[in-house]
């Protein structure tokens, strides 16, 4: 069996458990197989690209294999960045399912990639260790209350936002721009916390929310 159908990401869709063919796993219904790409103090959200670092052989080993792939990764943040290899425990079980944009190889055998999110998923369970974390996901989509206190919400994120803009000196100019031309609130809530400087538990809890509402609320508190 080659390496691309080794690692294709099964979705299930039958109304009964399906076998997935890579692993002889039993994959529950809506769910789908996919490896999985521990992130050390980052947290990736859904609708951003970010620019990782990879230099784990085994991290190594696994964008060489979804390259040539379908190129769709799990990227879930550690929960110590003092674990060197993390396993199954040691990781949040919720992350991003994401697609490798780009990937650089430099001199000394580690990766340069440009991962870009796509959607939140929850591990169910993990299905391989070896060669590198493999599990199985469900996507974790968001709970949304379109109003007048959404929209209350979305606006004073947004006039937070610039004002931080204005002060601080990591934050150009035109990000302000690239946020006032966000309509999605949900996107805009992503887009403002992966480009502000928050502690990496504070992200986590933000990307564990499925509430719009309250993420938004619980992001304007945390600038």
């Amino acid at each position: 069996m080659s390496a691309d159908e080794l690692l294709s990401v099964s979705t299930v869709t039958e109304e009964t458990s399906t076998q997935d063919s890579a692993s002889g796993v039993e994959l529950t219904p809506g769910t789908m197989r996919l490896p999985i790409l521990p992130l050390r103090d980052t947290v990736v959200f859904p609708d951003t690209m970010v620019p990782l670092a990879v230099g784990q052989p085994r991290s190594v080993r696994l964008i060489d294999d979804i390259l040539r792939g379908d190129k769709q990764v799990g990227l879930v943040a550690s929960k110590s960045a003092e674990v060197e290899v993390p396993g199954p425990n040691d990781v949040y079980t919720v992350g991003v399912l994401a697609t490798i944009q780009k990937m650089v190889k430099v001199p000394d055998g580690t990766l340069r990639i440009i991962a870009q999110g796509l959607r939140r998923i929850k591990i169910e369970r993990f299905i391989a260790e070896e060669p590198y974390l493999v599990a199985e996901v469900r996507e974790l989509p968001d709970t949304v209350q379109p109003g007048p206190e959404l929209e209350a919400l979305q606006r004073n994120l947004l006039s937070v936002y610039t004002k931080i803009i204005q002060l601080v000196p990591y934050l150009p100019d035109e990000l302000e721009m690239a946020a006032a031309g966000i309509e999605d609130p949900a996107v805009l809530g992503y887009f403002i916390a992966s480009t502000m400087r928050i502690k990496t538990a504070d992200k986590q809890k933000l990307l564990e929310e499925i509430d719009v509402s309250k993420r938004l609320r619980m992001l304007t508190e945390l600038m």
